[in-house]
């Protein structure tokens, strides 16, 4: 029975390495998924709130920085905000009241408002040595050398709220935290420390990419397996890829599925692959709702194989955050506004000789004052003119 059983676990397992060799064989492309800001909304105009200390208004710089460098939002000048935060004196102290949220409103017109602290950014140094035991490859003796290391460590925390300027509503709202440590090692005597603006700037780094991921879309890029076989075209289709000529490699992906459909006379292992290889530069294109069904219809072909079932659901995933980045960008689009109420017309022009409402109301007024017109007649007549108005 052991010899059958043997037999019967390499079959078993000869599927799985088929696939692992395929992976390895065939090149990789590169496929594009863009995430949804994770905001859920798509952020036009921003303004950073003044900064309560040096470490908040240095990760508010950098975020600056890389705001105005992508392009996406329109960032509020520092200067500009200070100045109407004197103007109204609405205070710069870094804490933010409903009613200053609500004057910044009016001012500064749709924008949110990103409250930047770091609450805590704690430097500490530490040193440790370890003996290490070697054999000498020449005299075969035990050489033992210590190992010493200086380290700089940061516990650093920040948070992060953005608010909508017109209600005051907190758009979103993350917790920043982090332990970054850099560390120089030597054999000789302890090292100098790692500078302390080195594993700041990591820890900021990082907070930085967080940040971004709320307020802006970004991409993501991960790698897929294209199959470059010398049958229905795929070596020259995968040579148009490498030029960069994608649409071309779309053209010759296509003419070798239309040949695989007329020619059956190759092995099995080639129809799906034809099929995945269109899926796959629709993907590269972008066009994910075209690339589904010729990677659905590649798995249902060959429903075993790892490739297939890993592309498809990638799709599957930039799909759904295509979605998401529509009903983002649909709830950044402002709020229609309402038509303006008509002005009400303009009296008839005075018939010549005649005075108007306004200039009568003016003269029963002057005639009460100098006491030559009755409270209860001018009361009177004022309602009537006033009717008319």
């Amino acid at each position: 029975m052991r010899p059958l059983l043997s037999v019967a676990l390499a079959l078993l397992a000869w599927p799985v390495q088929a696939q692992f060799w395929s992976e390895l064989a065939n090149p990789k492309v590169e496929v594009v998924l863009v995430h949804p800001p994770g905001l859920g909304l798509r952020v036009e105009r921003l303004a950073f709130a003044p900064a309560r200390d040096l470490n908040s208004r240095e990760l508010a710089d950098i975020l600056t920085a890389d705001l105005v460098q992508s392009r996406q939002v329109e960032v509020v000048d520092r200067a500009h905000l200070d100045a109407v935060l004197r103007e109204q004196e609405l205070g710069a102290s870094g804490y933010v009241e409903p009613a200053t949220i609500a004057m910044l409103g009016k001012l500064l017109g749709p924008s949110v408002l990103v409250i930047v602290n770091v609450n805590r950014s704690d430097l500490s140094r530490t040193q440790s040595s370890k003996e290490e035991r070697t054999t000498d490859s020449k005299t075969k003796k035990e050489v033992i050398r210590i190992r010493r290391t200086s380290i700089t460590s940061l516990d650093f925390s920040a948070t992060v709220q953005v608010l909508d300027l017109s209600t005051g509503r907190v758009f979103g709202a993350q917790r920043l935290e982090d332990a970054p440590s850099l560390s120089n090692v030597s054999y000789e005597g302890f090292p100098a420390h790692p500078r302390d603006s080195d594993v700041r700037r990591l820890a900021f780094e990082t907070a930085k990419v967080k940040v971004l991921r709320m307020l802006l879309a970004w991409n993501e890029t991960r790698k897929l397996t294209f199959f470059d076989d010398e049958v229905f075209g795929m070596e020259k289709a995968h040579e148009r890829l490498l030029a960069r000529d994608v649409t071309g490699a779309l053209r010759l992906a296509q003419e070798g599925l239309e040949q695989s459909l007329r020619d059956k006379g190759q092995k099995p292992k080639y129809y799906p692959r034809a099929q995945y290889n269109v899926g796959i530069i629709h993907f590269i294109l972008g066009r994910y709702e075209e690339a589904l069904p010729f990677l659905r219809t590649a798995l249902d072909m060959q429903t075993d194989a790892s490739i297939f079932q890993t592309a498809l659901r990638e799709c599957q995933e930039a799909i759904a955050l295509q979605a998401a980045l529509r009903r983002a960008e649909s709830r950044s689009e402002p709020a229609p506004r309402s038509l303006p109420k008509p002005k009400p017309e303009a009296p008839p022009a005075a018939a010549a000789g005649k005075p108007t409402p306004e200039e009568r109301l003016q003269k029963i007024q002057d005639l009460y004052k100098r006491g030559l017109l009755e409270k209860k007649d001018f009361e009177a007549k004022k309602a009537e003119i006033l009717k008319e108005l």
